[in-house]
């Protein structure tokens, strides 16, 4: 009777240490709980992203999760230790901002669908906004590029004193082949390429004639754009393309050459560009310092839990 007791206390003791909250990581003391990295890890599942070939993969993918959620936590303590806070009135109309797109009640069930309610998103929507608020503060406006850094940028790099060649087409998207070819047989008949597209293309572009605005090369998938930029004449209508989301007809509407531009047509582009790249190397500089002032403990056998 001795034994059975040993053994079902034991059992019950397994059981309650399997059940109870297992800590991850702490930062400055902070606890990061597994079930947030498991959270994390499931978002990436539920979006199509989740597949890992071999184990070494998915070892890297919970580490680097986990290192997000370490510096989410760092920039949270620091956001605070700043005395930075947010107007409820914006968080609330952040988090209402989707829900707005969606019929009743959709909204909740899609964020269901990815592991989530809607009290945690309106708390990751909080806890974004604040790592945003601070980064703007701390690092974003005390970052300034010079006249001299525009003009440097302008002479020692060819490419951004032009603008590539540039097409503008217009596309109809098909279920299947049959469709496409049936359609294409009308275009060249003569209908109107922008009222068939509205009313059978699947783009979500359809509803403005199929228009897909100006683009350069190695911005599409290469089959689309090798035929597009097969196209030479305004109206010229291009054969029927396969890709993985279904079946396309291209009508060139314009095409733009390479254009020279002087500084000050290239300035606010390069002026972006720099700018970008600045924020990006200070956000990277302030988040080092962060890391080597903080206590940082890791408890990476636990990360073989997350599947």
């Amino acid at each position: 009777a001795l034994a059975i007791s040993l053994v079902a206390s034991c059992s019950r003791s397994r059981t309650a240490e399997a059940k109870a909250p297992r800590v991850v990581a702490t930062v400055n003391g902070q606890p990061i709980m597994l079930d947030r990295l498991q959270e994390k890890f499931d978002e990436i599942s539920k979006l199509g992203r989740g597949y890992f070939p071999d184990k070494q993969t998915a070892a890297k993918i919970k580490r680097e999760l986990l290192e997000q959620l370490i510096d989410e936590t760092l920039l949270e303590q620091q956001a605070k230790k700043k005395g930075i806070e947010l107007d409820p009135r914006l968080v609330e109309e952040v988090t209402n901002l989707p829900s707005n797109r969606y019929p009743a009640g959709e909204f909740e069930k899609l964020l269901l669908e990815r592991g989530k309610d809607l009290q945690k998103y309106r708390k990751d929507t909080r806890r974004t906004l604040l790592i945003f608020k601070l980064l703007d503060r701390e690092v974003v406006q005390r970052v300034a590029v010079s006249e001299k850094e525009i003009r440097d940028y302008y002479e020692q790099n060819p490419k951004v004193r032009q603008n590539p060649e540039m097409v503008r087409v217009r596309q109809i998207v098909t279920k299947t082949k049959e469709e496409a070819e049936q359609l294409r047989k009308r275009l060249l008949r003569g209908e109107d390429f922008a009222t068939l597209a509205r009313q059978y293309s699947l783009g979500p572009e359809a509803e403005n004639g199929g228009d897909l605005g100006f683009f350069a090369r190695g911005t599409m998938p290469p089959a689309i754009e090798q035929s597009c930029f097969a196209l030479w004449r305004p109206g010229q209508i291009s054969k029927v393309v396969t890709s993985p989301y279904g079946y396309h007809i291209f009508q060139l509407v314009e095409r733009k050459p390479v254009q020279e531009l002087t500084l000050e047509q290239a300035r606010s582009k390069i002026e972006k560009f720099l700018m970008a790249r600045k924020i990006s190397e200070a956000e990277a500089y302030y988040m080092r310092k962060l890391r080597e002032r903080a206590d940082i403990v890791r408890n990476l056998d636990l990360l073989e839990l997350v599947h």
